[in-house]
């Protein structure tokens, strides 16, 4: 991840949105959102994404590699821990938590669905997995051409709704998505409408 400076585009870790830094000191930053307030955050909660290029070629619509994501936090045993339970679960990509009907996929993006061991986790590393696996559905549903896919990320703070919804826009660009129905699922949930293979 690379260093926050003056002037960066930057997304909110823990809120919905983004801003402009316009300050930094110690940890700190004052940056403004996109309504021209300016709000003061700890650095640690904010994540550079620099120009629409630039995040896109960051992505690139490639799956992030969990243990890049796991080396960030937690010791290496753990690590190894971790990424072995996520491999054994996914070692075959299409059996997964999924439900299929027809041609409807449902995904389960709750922490504890994707990862057996969650203590020591920041939430930076926890949101990074529940993205790894968005990612990785994505593709199996662009793959075996799965015209609607439901994600269930919860309520929450929002924060996985709307980086999910952001991902879309950016790089599916020929998906839609509005709230799945709210008498199954809640407001927790969002449909993915999955066009052109």
């Amino acid at each position: 991840m690379r260093e926050i400076k003056v002037g960066d585009r930057v997304k909110f870790l823990n809120d919905v949105g983004e801003g402009v830094v316009l300050e930094l000191s110690i940890g700190k930053a004052v940056v403004e959102d996109t309504n021209g307030f300016d709000r003061e955050y700890d650095v640690s909660e904010l994540i550079a994404v620099g120009g629409a290029e630039e995040e896109a070629e960051m992505y690139g619509n490639k799956l992030p590699d969990l243990d890049q994501i796991l080396k960030r936090d937690i010791s290496e045993e753990k690590q190894k821990k971790i990424q072995e339970q996520f491999e054994i679960k996914y070692a075959n990509a299409r059996a997964t938590n999924q439900k299929r009907r027809g041609e409807h996929m449902e995904v389960d993006l709750h922490l504890h669905e994707l990862v057996d061991e969650m203590s020591g986790l920041k939430d930076r590393t926890k949101l990074d997995i529940q993205l790894n696996h968005f990612e990785r559905m994505m593709k199996i549903a662009l793959e075996q051409k799965i015209r609607r896919v439901i994600f269930i990320h919860g309520v929450g703070q929002g924060v996985l709704r709307h980086q999910i919804r952001s991902r879309l826009e950016m790089f599916y660009p020929n998906c839609s998505v509005r709230d799945a129905n709210p008498r199954e699922y809640g407001s927790g949930a969002s449909e993915v409408f999955v066009g052109q293979f």
